[in-house]
């Protein structure tokens, strides 16, 4: 099989629906969710081994990949483009994530499904909650910390799209320094994350945005998740005092940079 270059990251969701959904679909927290983002917001890339029947998937968006099927089907020169991010795969891919990649690393994660009422706080003085607008995409989530900015990472490089599906922000004196946001919208299941400017942390104020923004992922039907290291022990808190509950734990892998040259 000629080696086929993953498309570039962007992607029509109804088009490929029938291609991915029957390897993704009943849709559960974690790595499914990833697909159905995808799909849903034309946010990332798929690849498939042929257009009818395949039989290895992969859908990618921001840093994280999802591959599903038969690993004789994806070549080490096809994976190479993606370069450095996180792959969620079964065990068979490891030997191909080694020979595309320098380094593969084990990952383990916690992956939460909010089953009780947060513990909201109250707001210091000089501290305002609201939504975020297309607007503060350029003046305020453009100016966070660059070590923040992932927040918006899965809505692409403008970030209006991420203050569009409802991102709440905590605004000390004007100044942007905590928001929560979805950061991958599925079918089912909505994956909620939150950033702190480092001096506002410990005050409550991202406990704040994550309960203002999963209050609306459940107005909207879905189901409010949270996925996080399980080596982060103030995530897991935080996670915690915004009732959420860990349903399971996952292996995925860090990997780069590419030991192959990708296809020219």
């Amino acid at each position: 099989m000629a080696a086929a270059v993953l498309p570039r990251p962007v992607v029509h969701g109804a088009s490929r629906q029938p291609l991915l959904d029957p390897w993704f679909l009943p849709e559960t927290p974690g790595p499914g969710v990833l697909a159905a983002h995808v799909l849903l917001t034309g946010n990332g890339a798929y690849w498939a081994d042929r257009p009818h029947s395949p039989r290895t998937v992969l859908v990618q968006c921001g840093p994280h990949r999802v591959v599903r099927g038969d690993p004789r089907f994806i070549a080490a020169e096809q994976l190479a483009p993606l370069g450095r991010g996180q792959f969620s795969a079964p065990d068979r891919f490891l030997p191909l994530l080694g020979r595309t990649f320098a380094s593969v690393m084990p990952w383990v994660r916690v992956i939460c499904t909010q089953q009780h009422p947060p513990r909201l706080p109250d707001l210091p003085p000089g501290v305002r909650l609201r939504p975020l607008t297309t607007a503060d995409a350029a003046a305020q989530l453009a100016e966070l910390d660059p070590g923040l900015r992932w927040i918006t990472e899965t809505w692409g490089p403008d970030r209006a799209p991420a203050a569009a599906a409802g991102a709440w922000g905590a605004f000390a004196h004007g100044r942007l320094v905590s928001v929560a946001a979805t950061y991958l919208r599925g079918r089912c299941y909505e994956d909620v994350a939150v950033v702190t400017v480092p001096e506002f942390r410990r005050a409550g104020l991202g406990l704040a945005c994550v309960g203002t923004v999963t209050g609306a992922v459940r107005r909207r039907g879905r189901i409010p998740t949270w996925t996080v290291p399980g080596s982060n022990g103030p995530s897991r808190a935080l996670a915690e005092a915004a009732g959420f509950v860990p349903v399971r734990r996952e292996t995925v892998y860090w990997v780069g940079p590419a030991r192959v040259a990708p296809p020219r």
